[in-house]
């Protein structure tokens, strides 16, 4: 059984919605890549590009390539043992104060006029639920995003969940969204890591190369 598109007890997916429109978030809502962003609010530059050396260079030559393996090594330099709260807060405060600056106003009209029209709205990213969903919960958008594992109210530095991305994104769109009932798909994307998720929809948008036919 799927799990039921909520955020806080409100249902972000109505069973009465016709349509669904996909949007990833980095570069594509945003001017901005959120996750390196985000950590250079809190660590600074200098702290960050540090760590991102270090966890490319500890990264095996075979698994190069593997964003995930990157990410997760970098996660573990950042955050291994702080308490989630204290990340969450961070988080938090992200979203509240920073998210609006770095939306794009010609990818923001689209995203509200699929609001105004009714349809379900669903971000899905490779960035971190934590920082992404309060942001889009004030939009009434659900999100599909990258999870991190917390142990004993501690952060661990592992992915809780794969780094949601490529065929990722398809997987954990179809196990938490019925896509089968609706009418119409649309999703909007910027990268390579978006093609399988755009190959899903009706009406695809890469890089905003054209106006979606709404």
């Amino acid at each position: 059984m799927r799990p039921q598109a909520c955020y806080n007890g409100f249902m972000l997916i109505e069973p009465t919605m016709k349509r669904i429109a996909l949007f990833d978030f980095d570069g594509t809502l945003t001017r901005k890549d959120t996750f390196l962003d985000f950590h250079v609010k809190r660590f600074g530059v200098v702290s960050v590009a540090a760590a991102m050396c270090a966890a490319a260079a500890e990264c095996p030559l075979s698994k190069f390539a593997d964003r995930s393996e990157i990410k997760e090594r970098f996660l573990s330099r950042m955050w291994k043992g702080t308490l989630f709260e204290s990340y969450l807060a961070d988080a938090e405060n992200y979203a509240e104060r920073e998210i609006d600056r770095i939306t794009m106003p010609t990818a923001m009209e689209v995203f509200r006029k699929h609001l105004e029209l009714g349809d379900a709205v669903c971000i899905v990213t490779a960035s971190m639920k934590e920082w992404v969903e309060p942001w889009a919960s004030r939009h009434e958008t659900y999100v599909i995003g990258t999870e991190l594992e917390v142990e004993g109210g501690r952060m661990t530095g592992r992915l809780k969940t794969p780094n949601c991305r490529g065929a990722e994104k398809v997987a954990r769109i179809k196990a938490e969204i019925d896509l089968s009932r609706f009418s119409r798909i649309f999703a909007y994307g910027n990268s390579d890591g978006d093609r399988e998720m755009l190959a899903l929809a009706d009406e695809a948008i890469y890089k905003w190369r054209r106006a979606p036919r709404l």
